[in-house]
């Protein structure tokens, strides 16, 4: 230490130009760095889509989710595999080992899957990584009344193009876009009249529309290759086709043209789909970010393109969703309370010492330990977000610590003497170089486990806690290098000052003398005061996982009944969205309506002023709509839900029927729990459809198989794409299917025939019997096994209470033998995250005490620090209290914060009162000139804190680190400060007997 404070001092010229580097350095790392909401975490899930349009849930699972479900399972690190068997596909989620990283967990899933054998139909894996920055950083839409063919091809050939191209694009998600297609839809009464089947037609469509190379000529010196070629390039075209046919069945004649038995159409087979703009048709798209991805630069390149695109005429364009917005405001929102931190900790700073030249010099760390800090988490790859911008706005109040204890003791003893030399500056520093090493290596230490904390959450603060950590560490460098050569420059000009104790001072004088000898009276207030505050305050409080974000941008999920066919649902989806559109504080509403579901998102106006209670409203006028299944309000644009937390219970059991009760038990119980809305289950029930039951022998003797009659039947019911043909310039798919207006019930399905393998027609009802059935809408099963997922929207603030009572309540429950659960999702992460941020902070405690050891060369004193942490608790609670905040994760960081903060103005008391008593002084003299010199400092790195967080504390914007964080830092602050000065001498008095000072007996022997 004596060493690296002798260089700074010696080389004038080298540290300046070092201030410079850093400065420089840190505004380019700035400028380079991307900006996101979120920190990029890499979540241990992995979504994988298999569709397979058609299929039962039953014969999706079979063909697709067993295989795929025991691949998975056999992949390393991987704990758990969901499947969810539907009628269009089969959604595989695996969940990793935190350890996995998910570049090679993709990597490892793509190998295992690329194994199985997927049945005819079925399309290939999707694969969808989740992160908190997964979801969609900016939508927007394009509205017209008469031009919706024109907009789509606009949005198609155009728009989606344009934006694919722009750098950091991962993907662009269209809705209202309608595909057209070429429909060959067959009449299956003239197929059976001319003695036809659905594949015969396939066949001569194919040899109409060919182009097969069949050699090569020498002619003339030239090889040449011959190709035969026929393409189908119109509608006419198509219709034109001759079908060969018996002439027995065509009055003689050998042919017939295809139009003669299908209707030949260019265009939209019928509308699956509706998307709306304030209930004006339109075609919207969102925009999804790749990892790490500047959010910000990518929505502005996107706007200036939206302004240049000539639109089709009588399109508008609408902006419905801009997380770009967001970010800005909640970067610009933790940039400007870092500002304002330090702002007010060089006031503070200002106020005591009452001298600017050496308040600059004790600020400068600010800048100088910020900006070294950006270019760190620059070269390791961060990202400004909250997180890491958080990290800022909690280390400016602490990296000025450092600085203010070195300059007040120059400062003191520069004013205090007649002899001003570069030695006195350097004694000076080297005076408090061991306090102030110690404490900042402590505080270190306290946010260093949070770093390692395990689990999605312990990922999500980590860049929070090398934000704080990497800026302490160059905030001591600075100090002992920086500070004391400015203060050589500066301060020893100063007028000297006979140093006199003032009012604050020889009051605490008082106070402490008086404590020392009440010491016991003085412990068992402060202990009174801890208990009374924590039993009083703390059960009012309340638990949350993370706090409440109030956002404007909501989206409106509606489940119909099964079957429920489109019609019906856009008909309950237009009542909603009448009801959303008629409200005076809603501000637009963009709809998307499928088969069975709508997805209506809406934007609150920017000047309602309790959107919660708005929202409650809401929902409240959604339980008047009559005819859907489910409508729930969940709030979008942020990863926890927005303030919508979810109850979510995986329930296993013995077997279907099992679960099924226990699950609908449970779903009562937790209807009844306050502060729970939207209690549902994965059990969809039931729909109706046609069985087809095969005869073994039948299909022997008619020369067919099983997959022979499916594979036609596909054909018949859903089509086939049999070919690609250009019509109108474009490239497009023709599809063969059979008039389903004819196809109207199940004798005339049995009536279709089907070519076996000799080319023999075969009619459906002979080789198997037709019955319509009920069957499983969705089959969820949670490795290998059966489960249902039972869901609730946590409505309370208070989520642990609510949760809490829940799980009260499925504990009394008496469930069928066998049948079990457990938590998932926000309330099984908020028991995680508590439990492994408790260990943090013991971890933090020992580090801190171990540290402390180390610096002072024995146990009992760091001991005696330890016991001001439990002190910072009352200020804590009543400053969440105050504000109304519940205990979160954000609390508990504040906490661990205060760990270290408290330690630290422990450590410089106590580090004074051992250099008194070596000196010779007598223990609770030691203990009151150390206080008296000590107070000062202390109270101005404190204060100098607080004040740095006050402008987080009463921010609007300060999102999910929250003003629970400040407030708990800032109340624990001020009561730990306070009693810090009292309790840790009369502790350190205690603990410390009296007994005879060596030095003090040597003097009285010499005289």
């Amino acid at each position: 230490m004596k060493s690296i404070i002798q260089f700074s001092m010696k080389n004038t010229v080298a540290l300046f130009l070092m201030i410079i580097l850093l400065l420089g350095g840190g505004i380019f790392a700035a400028r380079e760095m991307n900006i996101e909401k979120y920190p990029g975490v890499d979540i241990p899930y992995l979504g994988v889509w298999i569709s397979y349009p058609g299929a039962s849930p039953e014969q999706a699972l079979k063909d697709i989710g067993e295989p795929a479900t025991k691949e998975a399972m056999n992949i390393k690190d991987v704990k758990n595999v969901y499947s969810d068997a539907t009628a269009w596909g089969v959604w595989l989620t695996i969940e990793y080992d935190m350890s996995i990283n998910m570049d090679e967990g993709e990597d490892r899933a793509r190998e295992a899957l690329s194994k199985i054998q997927l049945p005819d139909g079925a399309g290939q894996p999707e694969f969808q990584r989740q992160s908190p920055n997964s979801m969609p950083i900016f939508s927007a839409g394009f509205s017209t009344e008469d031009n919706s063919k024109e907009v789509q091809q606009y949005v198609k050939d155009t728009v989606v193009p344009t934006i694919e191209g722009i750098e950091g694009v991962s993907e662009v998600q269209t809705s209202g876009i309608d595909e057209q297609k070429a429909y060959v839809k067959v009449d299956p009464e003239k197929l059976k009249n001319y003695d036809l089947t659905l594949d015969q037609v396939k066949q001569f469509i194919l040899g109409n529309n060919l182009s097969i190379p069949t050699g090569e000529l020498a002619i003339n010196d030239e090889i040449l290759p011959v190709r035969v070629s026929k393409e189908l390039s119109s509608i006419s075209a198509i219709e034109d086709i001759n079908i060969l046919v018996s002439p027995l069945v065509n009055d003689g004649k050998s042919s017939i043209k295809l139009k003669e038995i299908a209707d030949v159409e260019y265009g939209v087979q019928s509308s699956k789909n509706y998307t709306r703009i304030n209930a004006k048709d339109a075609v919207t798209f969102e925009i999804i970010a790749e990892p790490g991805a500047n959010s910000v630069a990518i929505v502005e390149e996107v706007k200036e393109h939206l302004e240049k695109f000539d639109l089709p005429a009588n399109a508008e364009i609408e902006i419905l969703s801009d997380q770009s917005k967001s970010i800005n405001d909640s970067v610009s929102a933790m940039l400007r309370e870092a500002m304002l931190g330090a702002l007010m900790a060089v006031v503070v700073t200002l106020l005591f010492l009452r001298n600017i030249r050496s308040t600059l010099i004790a600020i400068i760390s600010i800048p100088l330990s910020i900006f070294a800090s950006i270019m760190v988490l620059n070269a390791l790859g961060y990202t400004l977000n909250i997180m890491t911008l958080a990290g800022i706005a909690v280390a400016v109040g602490r990296v000025v610590d450092d600085s203010i204890v070195v300059i007040e003791n120059v400062f003191r003893r520069v004013r205090a003497s007649e002899v001003r030399d570069s030695k006195l500056v350097e004694d000076s520093t080297r005076e408090v170089a061991s306090a102030i090493t110690s404490s900042t290596i402590t505080t270190v230490a306290v946010f260093l486990p949070m770093a390692f904390v395990p689990g999605i959450v312990g990922r999500f603060f980590a860049p929070l806690a090398w934000t704080i950590v990497i800026s302490l560490l160059f905030s001591l460098l600075v100090a002992i290098t920086i500070v004391p050569l400015l203060s050589r420059i500066f301060l020893l000009k100063l007028d000297p000052k006979e140093h006199k104790e003032n009012g604050l001072q020889k009051l605490y004088r008082k106070t402490l003398k008086w404590s020392l000898s009440h010491r016991l009276v003085t412990l068992g207030m402060a202990v009174v005061i801890l208990v009374g505050s924590v039993a009083a305050i703390a059960p009012q409080l309340g638990t949350t996982f993370l706090p409440q974000e109030t956002l404007l941008e909501y989206r409106t999920s509606i489940s119909m009944e099964e079957g429920t066919n489109v019609e019906k649902t856009n008909k309950i989806a237009s009542e909603v969205e009448t009801i959303l559109l008629n409200r005076k504080d809603i501000d637009k509403v963009s709809t998307s309506v499928g088969e069975g579901n709508a997805s209506i998102s809406f934007v609150m106006k920017e000047d309602v002023e309790d959107v919660h209670a708005a929202v409650a409203d809401i929902r409240t006028e959604f339980k008047k709509v009559l005819g859907a299944k489910e409508i729930t309000v969940t709030s979008t644009g942020d990863m926890t839900g927005g303030g919508t937390s979810y109850l979510q219970i995986v329930v296993n059991g013995p077997n279907m029927e099992d679960i099924k009760a226990g699950s609908e038990q449970m779903v009562t119980e937790l209807k009844k729990i306050k502060g729970l809305d939207e209690v549902v289950t994965t059990l969809e029930g039931e729909k109706p459809e046609i069985k087809i039951e095969l005869d073994e022998e039948k299909l022997i003797e008619n020369g067919l198989m099983p997959a022979m009659v499916a594979q036609s039947l596909r054909t018949m019911i859903t089509g086939e794409t049999v070919t690609k043909v250009v019509l109108d310039r474009e490239t497009t798919d023709l599809q063969l299917t059979l008039k389903l207006d004819e196809l109207n019930s199940m004798e005339v399905l049995g009536e279709q025939k089907i070519t076996n393998a000799f080319g023999t027609q075969v009619a459906l009802e002979d080789v198997g019997t037709l019955k319509k059935v009920k069957s499983k809408t969705a089959i969820n099963h949670l490795n290998g096994k059966e489960y249902v997922f039972v869901r609730g929207s946590i409505v309370d603030s208070n989520t642990g209470e609510v949760s809490k009572r829940a799980y009260e309540a499925l504990e009394k429950l008496e469930l069928p033998e066998g049948v079990t659960w457990k938590t998932e999702g926000a309330s099984a992460a908020m028991d995680e995250g508590f439990k492994n941020m408790a260990i943090a902070i013991a971890v933090s405690i020992l580090l801190v005490y171990m540290v402390m050891v180390i610096a002072f060369g024995e146990g009992k004193a760091p001991f005696v620090i330890l016991f001001a942490i439990p002190f910072s608790v009352i200020g804590a609670l009543i400053g969440l209290f105050v504000v109304g905040e519940p205990i979160g994760m954000p609390s508990m960081i504040g906490l661990l914060m205060l760990n270290g903060i408290v330690v630290t103005n422990a450590i410089v008391l106590i580090d004074k009162v051992k250099k008194n008593e070596n000196e010779g002084m007598e223990k609770h003299e030691a203990l009151i000139e150390a206080g008296v010199v000590r107070i000062r400092p202390i109270l101005m790195t404190a204060i100098a804190t607080i004040g740095a967080l006050v402008p987080m504390a009463v921010s609007a914007h300060a999102g999910l680190v929250s003003t629970s964080l400040a407030v708990v830092v800032i109340g624990g602050l001020t009561t730990s400060t306070l009693l810090t000065l009292i309790i840790v001498p009369v502790l350190y008095s205690l603990f410390h007997p009296k007994r005879k000072n060596k030095k003090a007996q040597q003097v009285a022997e010499a005289a």
